[in-house]
C-alpha cells in the first residue's frame, strides 16, 4: 500500500505522475474486474447478451438518475467525453457575444467544440492561463 490511498485503487507505475486522466484516463481496480465479468458473459452468450442489453442499459440509466436525483430519461449515453462536450456546447443555446471560460490546458478536442461555435454562431472563447510547476 502505498502514502496515497486513492493511487491504490488504480493500476498505475507507482514511480510516474500522471497529469492527464482524461485523453488517457486510467480506470480503476474495482470497476476493471466489473467490466471483465461483463466481457465474459458477453463472450459466453454473446446473441443473449445483445438481447438483454437495452433492459440492462435502462436500469443501469434510471439507477444513475436517482443517485443524481433526476429522472433517468433525462440521462443520455455517449461514446466518450468528447462527444458529449460537442452535444452540450451545440445545446446551450449559446448567442453571439456569449463567453466560455477554459483554460490553456483544455482537451483540444473539447475546445475544438467551442472555437467551431465562436466562428459560426460568434461566441468568444476566454482562455485563463494557469501554471504548472
Amino acid at each position: 500500500m502505498s502514502a496515497n490511498p486513492i493511487r491504490d485503487l488504480f493500476q498505475l507505475d507507482p514511480t510516474v505522475t500522471f497529469l492527464n486522466q482524461g485523453s488517457f484516463g486510467a480506470t480503476p481496480k474495482a470497476v476493471m474486474a466489473v467490466y471483465q465479468e461483463w466481457q465474459n458473459i458477453l463472450e459466453q452468450q454473446p446473441v443473449a447478451y445483445f438481447r438483454a442489453i437495452d433492459e440492462r442499459l435502462a436500469t443501469a440509466r434510471a439507477a444513475l438518475g436517482n443517485f443524481l436525483n433526476t429522472d433517468g430519461d433525462n440521462l443520455v449515453y455517449v461514446p466518450n467525453a468528447t462527444f458529449g462536450v460537442n452535444i452540450v456546447g451545440q445545446g446551450m443555446g449559446l448567442k453571439a457575444g456569449d463567453e466560455i471560460l477554459t483554460t490553456n490546458h483544455e482537451y483540444g478536442a473539447c475546445l475544438n467544440v467551442f472555437r467551431f461555435l465562436e466562428g459560426k454562431i460568434g461566441i468568444k472563447v476566454v482562455e485563463a492561463p494557469v501554471s504548472l510547476p
